[in-house]
């Protein structure tokens, strides 16, 4: 995700002073089969899930993530920052809960639970143990009642969000990782899966979907539609009576951007085409037939999904495009290459904004060098370090830590985005652009669909002949000065 304040606000301060991806055949994922329908603020679903065990263990229960458990009253954690709070709700405070109706596997009563620290999980206890290699089906009916909310699940004014508007399963590590909607950063951990989405909705809604849309029919004034989409962490949608779209299939790839409220379209398009043209070349190649860049309601600069992108409405000009080339790097880094984000967010948050300043020095135009945007985000990593010595008499620049051990979103963000950022580009001047990018290169493709950590991009290079364990523990664990 995209917060307001990392490049933005260091060029505010600046101003003022090989081949394929993957390994992994279709048949080795979790297939989701979900039917839904959305009525009003209620969506109704099943959820037909094909679990494939990928692990080294036998599995006698699986959990899932309720994501849409966060925005119910009376949930320990709020979903929203307490800064931001005002702005979410610009009706008043609102809520909405997700509720399981059922749960069955081949036609036979599961049982089930909802627990979780936070009533964030459903619990299902199969009827036999799952081994390695094998699958069990799932069937989980469901419903989701959004909040009036602007945020990355609710209804507002202008769109309707859903992202986690299903059941999803917890990525697994050793066991499966129970996710806790915190407010800061993203609260996501899940592992690949393929998708397809049976969704009806009123005809007069105009729909951006993470899938690519296999076939619709309208009856009356309903539309189903059906799409699909392989290896991807999740599935998203956005809805609006208003959306007009630009599209560009140049590359291979159907790039679409959806607005309601931006004078020049097809300026904000090319920087989606333009970014997954470099990364392409920079990174790697690009899984997905189709990418779509959503403007709507949401009160963070945007937020990645596989396939989709929500780009904030609010957005100052200066920082649209920043905001479209950060999150379609995150198609690389976090869709593609994954990882625990609330254990490691800095992983896919810090590679993602680096990206951003490798499409700035190859696109000229734009009048941004690599050289400025570095030393702008180190002015703005100097202002934080001082700002929280002179609070708490001391700062922590410890970057391998969870959400829920940061003090603030500022704080986060300094260690996720603006101190990585700084990483990349000195590790990059350490040992050279060929050696940088083509370890990057190799990380892509060896953890294509996977999630990695802190060790496995370290091995990265460390294979490829970099001497590079201490350099990139000097700054996960705070010790390096800037």
């Amino acid at each position: 995700m995209k917060k307001f304040g990392t490049l933005l606000i260091a060029l505010i301060l600046l101003c003022l002073t090989f081949g394929a991806v993957g390994c992994k055949e279709k048949g080795d994922f979790t297939e989701y089969v979900i039917t839904c329908e959305l009525n009003g603020n209620v969506l109704t679903g099943e959820e037909k899930v094909s679990y494939y065990n990928d692990t080294d263990n036998a599995i006698s229960e699986l959990k899932f993530n309720l994501f849409g458990n966060a925005f119910r009253e009376g949930a320990k954690y709020s979903p929203i920052g307490a800064q931001y709070v005002h702005r979410a709700y610009p009706n008043g405070q609102s809520y909405g809960k997700m509720e399981i109706e059922g749960v069955q596997s081949n036609g036979k009563e599961l049982q089930f639970s909802v627990c979780g620290e936070d009533q964030n999980i459903l619990s299902v206890i199969l009827l036999e143990e799952v081994f390695p290699n094998e699958r069990v089906d799932v069937e989980i009916d469901y419903s989701l009642t959004l909040a009036n909310v602007i945020a990355r699940t609710g209804y507002t004014d202008k769109t309707i969000n859903l992202a986690n508007f299903y059941p999803i399963l917890c990525g697994y590590d050793n066991g499966f990782y129970e996710c806790v909607y915190y407010s800061t950063g993203d609260p996501f951990f899940s592992d690949c899966a393929n998708y397809e989405v049976n969704f009806t909705y009123q005809a007069d809604y105009v729909v951006a979907s993470s899938g690519k849309l296999i076939d619709s029919k309208q009856l009356g004034e309903r539309v189903t539609a059906r799409y699909q989409l392989e290896k991807a962490r999740s599935f998203a949608l956005v809805l609006s009576k208003d959306f007009e779209s630009v599209t560009d299939s140049s590359l291979g790839v159907q790039i679409n951007y959806y607005f309601y409220d931006d004078q020049t379209p097809d300026k904000s398009l090319q920087y989606a085409v333009k970014s997954i043209k470099l990364f392409t070349e920079k990174f790697g190649e690009y899984p997905y037939p189709a990418y779509s860049v959503v403007q709507t309601e949401f009160i963070q600069g945007g937020m990645e999904f596989p396939a989709l992108v929500m780009i904030s409405d609010s957005l100052e000009q200066g920082a649209y495009g920043e905001v479209i080339v950060h999150e379609t790097a995150h198609q690389w880094w976090q869709s593609v290459v994954g990882n625990n984000e609330i254990e490691h967010g800095f992983l896919d948050e810090g590679l993602a904004e680096y990206s951003v300043v490798v499409f700035y020095e190859n696109y000229s135009e734009y009048g941004l060098k690599r050289e400025q945007l570095i030393e702008s985000s180190e002015k703005t990593y100097k202002v934080f370090c001082s700002v929280y010595d002179k609070i708490y008499g001391n700062v922590n620049t410890v970057m391998i830590r969870s959400l829920k051990d940061f003090t603030s979103e500022y704080e986060y963000v300094n260690m996720a985005y603006i101190k990585p950022c700084i990483m990349y580009d000195t590790l990059r001047r350490t040992v050279g652009d060929d050696a940088f990018f083509k370890c990057l290169k190799k990380y892509y493709k060896e953890y294509a669909f996977k999630n990695a950590k802190p060790d496995d991009l370290v091995g990265v290079f460390e294979r490829s002949g970099t001497d590079a364990n201490g350099f990139f523990y000097s700054f996960f664990e705070g010790k390096v000065i800037i």
